[in-house]
């Protein structure tokens, strides 16, 4: 979805073609432009996944997780593929696109450690696509904190209280979050990590790990998807109603039989696991590719047009990505890789040392 919105942002500001219907009134160009609340649905991935271990130990008894650990996992495998980017669009931006290195250091300084959106409340110059990434490493932070509500033992009233905060949340942020700053910042999507953490509760005390499958739940995800571009074109009724349809989806892809197949299948599988890489240079990539596949087209409707683009561009996301993922991000998925690298880095220095020892022996 995302992909689909930034691809479709940069055909309309950059093509030259002339289609015979406006971009926004056509279907998938419809479609595109609400692509960027794929973004939301990161979030709920990611409040599912973290709370899973936290929610495990207070209500089923499972071994308490490590602060400790926990933060170093997440600076281990999400910090080196981030600093390299950063750093390497960053000499890009000065080398390539002629910017001024001086007026970029500050804006530098403050993606490198995500705050450039409540510094300056806008995205990055540096690295526009990071202000989600800032959004995701509060929820880090806070993680240990918001998970005490598991601590909630009566299930009715641990469940009502998660959707109670999130409707209170959608309620500051209607009233009283107008800012750039609040509105880039954990405080106007928490209700999508908190749909996770419901998720999460559901998982382990209502499906125990195991979710049952069945052809109704096919019914609802094959009405919801559709449905979901509907509700996302509606502004007032998106905000209200966004987070709970994404958590009615995702429980149709644990309890579907298709849509549960669909979703285990490899391809979608790997894709999800390179999705880190794709999120951090897939602008990037459509800027490079797009400036020699957008005079591709044939006819002058828009959707036939972004789809053929979808397509060219598409691949070239998955080929270049995919390289950027195996030899950056997919080395610091591995558990403790520092620890192999210090060993692999010492292990001349130990050598030499040996032989330095056995020659005084002698």
């Amino acid at each position: 979805m995302v992909i689909l919105f930034h691809l479709s942002g940069y055909l309309t500001s950059k093509s030259n073609l002339h289609y015979t219907t406006p971009p926004q009134a056509d279907w998938v160009g419809q479609t595109a432009l609400v692509g960027f609340r794929g973004v939301e649905l990161f979030f709920v991935i990611s409040g599912f996944i973290l709370a899973l271990p936290f929610a495990a130990h207070h209500m089923q008894g499972t071994p308490r997780v490590k602060l400790s650990a926990y933060y170093f996992r997440r600076l281990t495998r999400l910090e080196p593929p981030y600093f390299v980017t950063v750093l390497l669009l960053f000499l890009l931006a000065v080398l390539i696109q002629g910017k001024t290195a001086a007026d970029l250091y500050p804006h530098l300084g403050a993606s490198l450690l995500y705050v450039h959106s409540l510094v300056y409340g806008a995205s990055s110059p540096v690295i526009g696509v990071a202000w989600s990434l800032e959004i995701e490493v509060q929820f880090y932070i806070l993680v240990p904190l918001l998970t005490m509500l598991f601590t909630i033992k009566n299930q009715r009233l641990r469940r009502s209280s998660l959707v109670a905060l999130s409707l209170s949340l959608l309620a500051a942020q209607t009233l009283f979050l107008h800012s750039a700053r609040s509105s880039l910042s954990i405080l106007g999507y928490l209700q999508f990590f908190l749909m996770g953490f419901l998720l999460a509760d559901i998982y382990l005390n209502y499906w125990h790990g195991v979710p049952a499958r069945s052809l109704y739940w096919d019914a609802a995800a094959l009405a919801g998807w559709p449905l979901l571009f509907v509700v996302l074109r509606v502004p007032g009724l998106t905000h209200w109603v966004f987070p709970f349809v994404i958590l009615l989806l995702y429980c149709a892809a644990f309890r579907g039989v298709l849509s549960n197949y669909f979703f285990t299948q490899p391809w979608i599988t790997a894709v999800g696991g390179m999705c880190y890489s794709i999120y951090l240079i897939h602008y990037d990539v459509i800027s490079l590719v797009g400036r020699f596949t957008r005079r591709i087209s044939f006819g002058h409707l828009y959707w036939v047009h972004l789809l053929i683009q979808l397509v060219l561009v598409g691949s070239a996301i998955l080929v270049i990505c995919g390289l950027y993922f195996v030899m950056l991000e997919k080395p610091c998925m591995r558990r403790g890789w520092p620890r192999r690298l210090r060993a692999y880095l010492r292990r001349p220095f130990l050598t030499e040392k040996k032989l330095v020892e056995s020659g005084a022996a002698d």
